[in-house]
């Protein structure tokens, strides 16, 4: 992995060759198949990097980090009974006294959360809270769950318990991120907007709460304070794609049609081939131009490649197909 430490433009390309130059030698070598894993979920290839992580897990059996990194690309992959049996195999493989066990629960509880599975999820953390002990990313995920049960009152519990455990200072933004969630929940919109901005100040790498009051801002028709938020993000994160394609969105709302389509060729162009945000781009592109521009014959291009390019489980496939075949050959 020294070419990815290494940096530069072709850095994912060179590590990834040298690990196939050595797997061609040695097939066996589970680690390379790890890291080669690792590239090609950072590339945005989900299917290649299951196939990866399998092949590691064929020599190296029930080891705990590769089985966690398999599970977080199935699951991104949409395959989430797999993802779940991996985060399972997982807890059921490490030792009770493994510091990253907590943080392993806390993933399968998101997932089952995600998934609507509420009782499962609660039962995941309340073993791990019984055989290795209350963490605060344990109770932000409880809290998460309670908010998606309309809980409020047991969500604010469990998240002052967070932060009680919280002994960064003060300092994880999750924490704070779940709290901003819970008072949208319960109607309180100011509360929301000051915790979601007390959350990005804690740390500046964490973006989840400015993305999610961007979200929030384009749901309400601002567009012009969602452009303010986006664009924050996208200067501080050059590749947070998905921020890149709300930007478009924001562009969109406020009629500015041609920023947006070079807001989404941008990320058509630079996203990971497989990724949900240059699959959310081909689509936005393709209506876009279809509904707003005039430009039927770039919309049918567009759509043709999403159709041809983007992950089978996009949401938003159906809806490409349909447009597509409105609009005829």
């Amino acid at each position: 992995m020294r070419a990815l430490r290494l940096g530069g433009p072709d850095a994912m390309e060179t590590a990834k060759a040298r690990l196939k130059a050595a797997l061609d030698i040695d097939p066996k070598i589970w680690e390379a198949w790890h890291d080669l894993g690792v590239i090609h979920y950072k590339d945005g290839d989900d299917d290649s990097a299951i196939n990866a992580f399998g092949k590691a897990l064929e020599v190296n059996k029930g080891h705990t980090p590769t089985l966690l990194a398999r599970a977080e690309a199935f699951r991104r992959a949409g395959r989430k009974k797999e993802a779940r049996a991996d985060y399972e195999a997982a807890l059921r493989g490490s030792e009770e006294d493994d510091p990253n066990r907590r943080d392993a629960a806390a993933r399968l509880a998101s997932l089952l959360r995600d998934s609507g599975d509420y009782d499962d999820a609660v039962s995941v953390l309340r073993d791990t809270v019984r055989l290795n002990g209350a963490s605060a990313k344990i109770y932000t995920e409880l809290g998460l769950i309670y908010i998606q049960q309309k809980r409020y009152d047991l969500a604010q519990l469990v998240l002052a318990k967070a932060v009680e455990f919280d002994t960064a200072e003060k300092k994880d933004p999750a924490i704070h991120n779940a709290l901003a969630i819970l008072a949208l929940r319960q109607g309180k919109a100011q509360e929301a907007f000051e915790r979601f901005d007390h959350a990005a100040s804690l740390d500046a790498t964490y973006i989840d709460a400015r993305f999610n009051k961007a979200s929030v801002l384009l749901d309400a028709g601002d567009y012009a304070r969602a452009k303010v938020e986006l664009a924050a993000i996208v200067e501080r994160r050059a590749d947070d794609f998905a921020a890149w394609v709300a930007l478009g969105v924001a562009h969109r709302g406020m009629k500015d049609h041609k920023e947006a389509a070079k807001v989404w060729d941008r990320v058509i162009k630079d996203a990971p081939r497989r990724s949900t945000p240059r699959a959310d781009a081909m689509f936005n592109l393709g209506l876009l131009k279809a509904d707003f521009l005039q430009d039927n014959a770039g919309a049918k291009a567009d759509l043709d490649q999403y159709l041809q390019e983007a992950p089978t489980g996009h949401a938003k496939r159906q809806a490409a197909e349909e447009k597509r075949k409105e609009l005829g050959k």
